[in-house]
């Protein structure tokens, strides 16, 4: 770039243009969108012009052809996409170039929609993602026919399903406070791009969803370093556009730092990550326990997403689950941990944990009825309140000491923030506590054997957490 000249990429704010921008870089092996030259951009712009052509004239047969669906899904009324478009590849190949080809000299120019800079070309929902159709023009500039967007915002625009995780009718991309995070997020789905267009998805194994890429890229940030993440996924075609939003906190970084940094942590994300895991008849993997383990670490706009702990309290309060103490152990200082990096909770359980550990195990009746009363309850603070008040009546009437009174429990009995995390929090403590005491409340029944269970763990402490460094679930190149 020529010094003083005005820079031909701008990184804008908006989620699309930005990954557009990053998907430029990318392929033009720059590190950032801001050292994109004009050059560069002639070369972007080039090759998205012939796999564009490529994927519009694919039969439908090919592999070739699911980066066409692709397509469709952001651009469904776009010369390359619709269904009258022309079949004469070099006829295709020019009407695309002309989409990216620099405004003439001396034409009208208005800013850009995304950036500013001066643009002649005016476009419409035809060409750009998750814009409204030429027909609305109540939403656009008074007398303009279109969205201004400059050649550089141009040719982002169709370079965004590049460096977003894409599947055959949506797409997702990622905007992060950290550029460092945009960048991984980029060049691995780039490189994912490539290999759809080469074996289409029938070619991708199972795995590696847009939350664990991203959960990648969080991770490779320098240590104890916040940074908030968005996904941004949508659907674009002429039947029922949408956009969902799913965000993590700031301090999910953090979080997967220690688990990095810590063997029992470790452990216990990958018991997690093998609960989540279900396989066919013939043993082939049809849900993914890392995708679906990161997954819990994103939070929808809209409430509908599972909590992480939620996940976890599930998992050490199922009948039909018997933990060993070391897999409790870890699966409770795993959901801890979470709590005080990520929601920033820092209570002591311990006292009103071992009081109703106390009253279960010692309690009239089996154990076993015991628990399944406080499982009945553990979630509701009205429900919660009662036994407890009713195991301190107990335990003080059987002449035992009662660990913990009303200024103990009272956080977890109230209606705060907060306290639904805190009584999930009080069900892992009382399940370990009980695990400790040896309190038999489980038959092993058709559990593995304590031998296979030991060779599980080993296997556990060997392997890489969330799946973050393993590179093979995209196949080969």
């Amino acid at each position: 770039m020529v010094a003083g000249t005005a820079a031909p990429l701008i990184l804008t704010s908006h989620p699309l243009q930005r990954a557009g921008a990053w998907a430029v870089a990318v392929m033009a092996s720059r590190p950032s969108p801001q050292e994109v030259s004009t050059d560069d951009l002639d070369g972007v712009a080039s090759r998205l012009v012939e796999d564009v052509t490529a994927a519009a004239v694919a039969a439908k047969e090919t592999a070739a052809y699911d980066w066409w669906k692709v397509l469709f899904a952001l651009y469904p009324n776009s010369k390359a996409t619709h269904s009258k478009r022309p079949r004469d590849r070099a006829a295709l190949r020019e009407s695309m170039a002309e989409l990216f080809a620099a405004d003439p000299a001396g034409a009208v120019t208005r800013p850009c929609t995304f950036c500013g800079m001066p643009a002649s070309a005016v476009w419409t929902k035809s060409n750009l993602p998750m814009f409204d159709t030429n027909k609305a023009l109540n939403t656009l500039p008074p007398g303009v026919p279109g969205w201004p967007v400059c050649r550089g915002c141009r040719i982002c625009a169709w370079a965004l399903p590049y460096a977003a995780w894409v599947t055959a009718g949506s797409a997702t991309v990622l905007t992060c406070e950290r550029d460092e995070a945009e960048a991984s997020f980029a060049r691995r789905n780039v490189l994912r791009a490539r290999r759809v267009m080469q074996l289409g998805f029938d070619g991708l194994p199972v795995g590696a969803r847009a939350e664990l890429v991203a959960a990648r890229a969080l991770r490779a940030l320098p240590p104890r370093l916040p940074a908030g993440t968005t996904l941004w996924s949508f659907k674009n075609d002429n039947q029922e556009p949408w956009l969902r939003v799913t965000r993590t906190r700031r301090a999910v970084p953090v979080f997967l730092a220690a688990v990095t940094g810590s063997a029992e942590l470790r452990r216990g994300w990958r018991l997690l990550e093998r609960s989540l895991t279900y396989r066919d008849r013939s043993g082939q993997v049809t849900v993914s326990g890392p995708d679906e383990a990161a997954r819990l670490l994103f939070e929808a706009e809209d409430g509908r997403s599972r909590s992480l702990l939620m996940q976890l309290h599930r998992l050490l309060s199922s009948e039909d689950r018997s933990w060993r103490a070391v897999d409790r152990a870890s699966l409770t200082r795993l959901a801890f941990t979470y709590a005080k990096d990520v929601l920033g909770m820092t209570t002591d359980l311990e006292p009103v944990a071992e009081l109703i550990a106390d009253w279960i195990e010692h309690g009239s009746g089996s154990p076993r009825g015991r628990l399944a009363e406080y499982r009945a309850v553990a979630l509701s603070d009205y429900k919660l309140g009662a036994l407890l008040l009713q195991a301190q009546y107990r335990l003080t009437m059987d002449g035992r000491r009662v660990a913990a009174g009303p200024q103990h429990w009272k956080p977890l009995i109230e209606q705060r923030p907060r306290g639904w995390e805190q009584r999930m929090l009080l069900g892992a403590t009382v399940f370990r506590l009980l695990q400790e005491r040896g309190v038999a409340i489980a038959a092993e029944s058709a559990e593995r054997s304590e031998d296979e269970r030991d060779d599980s763990l080993a296997d556990l402490l060997e392997q890489p957490p969330l799946g973050l460094d393993e590179d093979d679930e995209m196949g080969p190149a």
